[in-house]
């Protein structure tokens, strides 16, 4: 059944959104969790996110032979050991599970492993991931329902890899969370990669396992067996907090969300930086709280290629401004879940604006009113294209199709977006 998503109720002198505790990130959850798996000894890991990316990562490792308990928020996991397969694994659609596990099983598992998952995971690009792993000696066999990977003979002691990293950082980040693994320093170079800021992400968190990478333009230094187990608490998700920022400038209201890390290395802390843009009022009031004050008093002009994740909700947050916006730096989004601008292109026009898609890297976005009546948005199976249509929804309300997609990485969201709005 369609969801009839929340309309902004009318605003009551100097009233404010409720605060919103923001989950912890995808991005930064299966980093650590594998960080975990390959470093020597017990790690322990607090405010990790709940959600099935993160579930499909954690069954993998326990699949692979790594101990990994949870309790009270809390997980606990044995790390050190080669990975071995007793069986097959299964991804779901998660990329970052798929685009990190198999540069490491490639390089260290002593025999075949069968990896599935949904259709849709098996389609996006892993070319420039495979090859400089086949030429090494790795096979990857895929079929209908998934792939068997043959791993190398033996792990090598080094990596001195070029990489084509210009479809996504995550072949790079694949690659360097593997040569940690190895007993030798590694090299990775590469001319071009898209959404750049995430090789940071990944730098700051194998510096947290003891791994001293150094990340420079078009080289990365990967110090073997220099991991270390650790106990950490994760931060929470920028990706996650954009469409709740987006509701602040929406309605005019303020937020306060967090825990947030203004020092974190995700792309997607540049939500704060375009919204100031585009005249709201953003302050920390806290060391890990920021607040959001909106109305939006211009158009967004935005370059997202360190932040394409962005792309959805802003691309709503956009229809709704008082004059005309430009996202650019968008040539991944057809390769995410969805065909991502396609689809952000759509629900500008479910919201009454004008979508002009300029070459596959533009969106010109023009405000407008919706027509009525409107068919349910649908989100594409894509947990971003549902957190922008809640965002759009604000303004003009209407029904989305197939709400649970944001069970991917979000599965608490409605419930959040409701308390939020009151």
């Amino acid at each position: 059944m369609p969801l009839s998503l929340p309309q902004d109720r009318p605003l009551g002198p100097g009233e404010a959104l409720h605060p919103v505790r923001i989950p912890g990130s995808k991005s930064v959850t299966n980093r650590a969790l594998l960080l975990a798996a390959l470093a020597p000894g017990q790690s322990r890991l607090g405010g990790g996110l709940e959600a099935e990316d993160t579930q499909w990562m954690r069954q993998a490792l326990r699949g692979l032979g790594f101990p990994l308990t949870e309790a009270a928020g809390t997980w606990h996991l044995q790390g050190g050991s080669r990975p071995r397969a007793e069986a097959p694994l299964w991804l779901g659609a998660s990329g970052t599970t798929l685009r990190f596990l198999l540069p490491w099983l490639a390089l260290c598992a002593p025999g075949p492993v069968r990896l599935e998952g949904d259709p849709r995971l098996f389609e996006r690009p892993l070319g420039p991931l495979l090859e400089p792993l086949q030429a090494l000696g790795a096979r990857w066999t895929p079929d209908a329902t998934g792939a068997w990977l043959q791993p190398v003979a033996e792990p090598p002691h080094s990596l001195d890899l070029l990489v084509d990293a210009r479809l996504s950082s995550q072949f790079l980040s694949g690659l360097a969370l593997g040569a940690a693994a190895l007993p030798g320093d590694s090299r990775l170079t590469w001319k071009a990669a898209a959404s750049a800021s995430y090789l940071e992400l990944t730098t700051q968190w194998l510096r947290r396992f003891g791994c001293q990478a150094h990340l420079d333009a078009g080289q990365w230094l990967i110090p073997g067996g220099a991991l270390a187990c650790r106990e950490l608490e994760l931060p929470g998700d920028w990706s996650g907090a954009a469409a709740f920022l987006a509701a602040a400038a929406v309605t005019g209201r303020t937020l306060r969300a967090g825990p947030l890390d203004p020092e974190d290395a995700q792309g997607d802390r540049a939500m704060a930086d375009i919204l100031a843009a585009a005249g709201c009022q953003v302050t920390w009031v806290a060391p890990q709280t920021l607040e959001v004050s909106g109305p939006l008093r211009r158009g967004l002009d935005a370059d997202l290629t360190d932040c394409p994740d962005l792309g959805p909700v802003l691309a709503a947050l956009a229809a709704l401004a008082p004059g005309p916006s430009e996202l650019r730096g968008l040539h991944t989004l057809p390769l995410k879940e969805c065909d991502r601008l396609d689809a952000s292109a759509e629900l500008v026009r479910w919201l009454g604006g004008q979508a002009e898609v300029i070459g596959d890297h533009t969106l010109r976005i023009t405000p407008g009113t919706p027509s009525a009546p409107r068919a349910p948005f649908n989100p594409r199976n894509d947990h971003r294209m549902a957190f922008a249509a809640a965002v759009g929804a604000l303004r003009w309300g209407g029904d989305l199709l197939d709400p649970h997609c944001v069970a991917k990485t979000f599965p608490d969201f409605w419930e959040v977006w409701q308390g939020m709005l009151g």
